[in-house]
C-alpha cells in the first residue's frame, strides 16, 4: 500500500531551495516476511526507502514546488520477492494518481541470475537462491535509468542481457500502470 501526502511546507530549516523534496518511508508489517530481528527489518526498511527516493526524484517535477515536501508512505503487507521494484512502481503510480506532475512514470523490475538463467521479478525463494541480482528503475518512454543496484557475480554478456530484460520489463510495466491510471480516472469521472 502506498499513500502520497502533500505538498506541505518543509519544517526543516535548510534555507531556501528551488526544488521541493520527497520524504519516503517504507514499513514492513510484522507478518510481511520472516525477518531475523528488528534491526534487520529496520535496515531493510531504510534501504528500501532510500532506493524509493532515488528512483522517484528524477521523475517528479519538484522544481514546481519550492520549499515543499511530499510524503510517500509505503506499507508492505506481504513480501513476495522483488519488493523494492514493486514499491517503486506503486509509489510512482500513487504520485501520478495524486496529481503530482511527473516527467514520466517510473517502473522498476528485478532480474536475478539463478542456475545460469535470468529470471524477471523473482519470487522470494528464487531471490534467496540467486547468484546475482539486478534492480532497475527507469522512465521507459525516455529510457532514462533513475536507479540501479547490481549485486553478485555477473559476466559482461550476462549483465548486458539482464539490463535488456529489465528495460523490456520496465516498458511493459509502464504500459500496464498507465492503463490502470487511465481506467481509474475514467471510473472516477463516470461516478461523479
Amino acid at each position: 500500500m502506498v499513500g502520497v501526502f502533500g505538498p506541505r511546507q518543509s519544517e526543516v530549516k535548510l534555507g531556501f531551495t528551488d526544488t521541493g523534496r520527497l520524504n519516503c518511508e517504507v514499513r514492513y508489517t510484522s507478518f510481511a516476511a520472516a525477518r531475523a530481528s528488528k534491526a534487520e527489518q529496520g535496515q531493510a526498511e531504510a534501504a528500501a526507502a532510500q532506493a524509493l527516493s532515488q528512483a522517484l526524484e528524477a521523475s517528479a517535477q519538484l522544481e514546481r514546488f519550492p520549499k515543499a515536501v511530499f510524503d510517500v508512505s509505503a506499507m508492505v503487507l506481504e513480501a513476495g520477492g522483488a519488493d523494492a521494484a514493486v514499491l517503486v512502481t506503486a509509489a510512482s503510480a500513487a504520485l501520478a494518481d495524486a496529481g503530482v506532475e511527473l516527467h514520466d512514470l517510473v517502473s522498476a523490475v528485478q532480474v536475478v541470475k539463478c542456475g545460469g538463467q535470468l529470471l524477471l521479478d523473482p519470487s522470494l525463494e528464487e531471490g534467496g537462491a540467486a547468484e546475482g541480482s539486478l534492480l532497475l528503475a527507469a522512465m521507459a518512454s525516455t529510457g532514462e535509468v533513475t536507479h540501479m543496484e547490481v549485486r553478485g557475480r555477473w559476466g559482461d554478456g550476462e549483465l548486458r542481457e539482464g539490463l535488456e530484460l529489465a528495460l523490456g520489463g520496465c516498458g511493459q510495466l509502464r504500459g500496464a500502470v498507465r492503463e490502470a491510471l487511465l481506467a481509474g480516472m475514467e471510473e472516477r469521472a463516470g461516478g461523479a
